[in-house]
C-alpha cells in the first residue's frame, strides 16, 4: 500500500539510476523549446499533447523507437545536447537523484548527419554544468544499435576513444528480436581493452540465450532489462552467483507481462538476484519516483525491499559507490526514528 510514509521514503532516499536514455528521455519542455529553435515541426504543441502523443506511440518496442527517432530530431546543435543533459539534471535534482548512468545512443544521431564532437561536446558540458548546478553525478554509457551491422558497431567503439575521458561504459538497446547481441562481440571486444565497462540490453523481448551471450561471449557486467532470465532456472543461479545487477524497468516492462503485477523482479530478488529500477524513458512511461511507486502499489514491494533496490542501484553501479556512505546514514536515521 503506497502510504504516506512510502511515498516520503521514495521522495527522500538519495537515489541512483543506472538506466536511462538521453534520447529517449528528452523532457517535453526541452523538446518543444529546441523544436522552436530549430524550426523543426512537430505532430503537438504543448508539453500534454506531447505526451500523450508519445504514450500513444509505443505500443511495441518498433514503435517507440520510431517515435523516439521523431522527438531525438529536435536536437541539432551543441547548445542543444547541452540543454537536454542539463535540463535532465535539474529533473533528477527534483527527485533526490544523486547519480545517474546516462545512455547516450549517438547512433540515433549519426543516422541524421549530426557529427558525433557535436553530440559529445554538448553532452559533457551539460553533465559539468549539473554536478556544478545540481550536485548531481553523470556518467555516460556509449550505446550500440544492435540492429546496425558488427562492421558499425565496431566501427563506433574505435571512435570513442577521443572521449574516454567522459564515456566510462559501453552498452547495447534498441530492437532486440533478430539481433543477437553476439553479432557484436568484436565491438565489445576492443570496448572491454579500453576499458569500458560492459553492459547490455538483453532478455527484454528476447530469450534467456541473449542473457548467456552478453555474460559470456561479451563480457558484460551487468545486463539491463533482463527480464526473461526468470525462465531459466540455471541462468538465476548462475546471475545470483555472480552478483550481476539486472537494471530493471518495470513500467516500460508493462506490455511484457499479462499484468504489472506479474513482472519478474520480484521472484529474481527472492532467489538472490540483484535488481535495481529505473526510468528508462520518463516522456514515456514516467520518472524514477513513478517508477518506485509501481514497485508498492502494483508489485507489493514493502519499506525494506525498496531500500534494498536503491541501494543496489549505487552499491552495483558503474562509479556511483561513493554515494552509499549518504544513503546507509539516510537509512540509519530513517530507522532510528521509527524507534523514537
Amino acid at each position: 500500500m503506497l502510504t504516506e510514509r512510502m511515498q516520503r521514503l521514495i521522495r527522500e532516499m538519495p537515489k541512483g539510476e543506472n538506466h536511462i536514455h538521453i534520447e529517449g528521455s528528452i523532457p517535453a519542455r526541452t523538446a518543444l523549446k529546441l523544436a522552436k529553435r530549430n524550426n523543426i515541426a512537430m505532430p503537438f504543441n504543448d508539453e500534454d499533447s506531447m505526451i500523450r502523443y508519445i504514450r500513444s506511440h509505443c505500443g511495441s518496442l518498433d514503435e517507440f523507437m520510431a517515435c523516439d527517432r521523431l522527438v531525438n530530431s529536435v536536437c541539432q546543435t551543441e547548445e542543444d545536447y547541452y540543454d537536454v543533459v542539463y535540463d535532465l539534471g535539474e529533473d533528477a535534482k527534483k527527485q533526490n537523484i544523486v547519480y545517474q548512468e546516462l545512455h547516450l545512443d549517438y547512433p540515433l544521431n549519426e543516422e541524421r548527419g549530426i557529427p558525433m564532437d557535436v553530440v559529445m561536446k554538448g553532452y559533457e558540458q551539460g553533465r559539468q554544468a549539473v554536478k556544478r548546478d545540481f550536485g548531481v553525478d553523470l556518467v555516460f554509457i556509449a550505446g550500440i544499435d544492435r540492429s546496425q551491422s558488427p562492421e558499425k558497431s565496431t566501427e563506433f567503439v574505435k571512435n570513442l576513444e577521443p572521449y574516454l575521458g567522459m564515456i566510462d561504459a559501453v552498452g547495447m538497446d534498441c530492437e532486440e528480436l533478430g539481433y543477437p547481441c553476439i553479432l557484436h562481440k568484436e565491438a565489445y571486444e576492443i570496448a572491454g581493452k579500453m576499458g569500458l565497462f560492459r553492459t547490455a540490453h538483453a532478455g527484454e523481448e528476447g530469450d534467456c540465450r541473449n542473457i548467456w551471450d552478453a555474460l559470456d561471449v561479451l563480457g558484460c557486467q551487468r545486463i539491463d532489462h533482463g527480464v526473461r532470465a526468470v525462465d531459466d532456472p540455471v541462468l538465476v543461479r548462475e546471475l545470483a552467483d555472480r552478483k550481476t545487477l539486472l537494471a530493471m524497468c518495470t513500467r516500460s516492462n508493462v506490455r511484457l507481462f499479462p499484468t504489472p503485477a506479474d513482472h519478474s523482479i520480484k521472484p529474481l530478488m527472492a532467489q538472490g538476484v540483484v535488481c535495481s529500477v529505473s526510468s528508462d524513458d520518463p516522456p514515456y512511461v514516467g520518472d524514477l519516483l513513478w517508477e518506485y511507486e509501481g514497485l508498492v502499489t502494483d508489485l507489493g514491494f514493502g519499506e525494506d525491499e525498496l531500500i534494498r533496490v536503491a541501494r543496489n542501484a549505487l552499491e552495483y553501479s558503474i562509479k556511483g559507490q561513493h554515494h552509499l556512505a549518504l544513503f546507509d546514514a539516510f537509512v540509519r536515521k530513517w530507522k532510528d526514528n521509527d524507534l523514537k
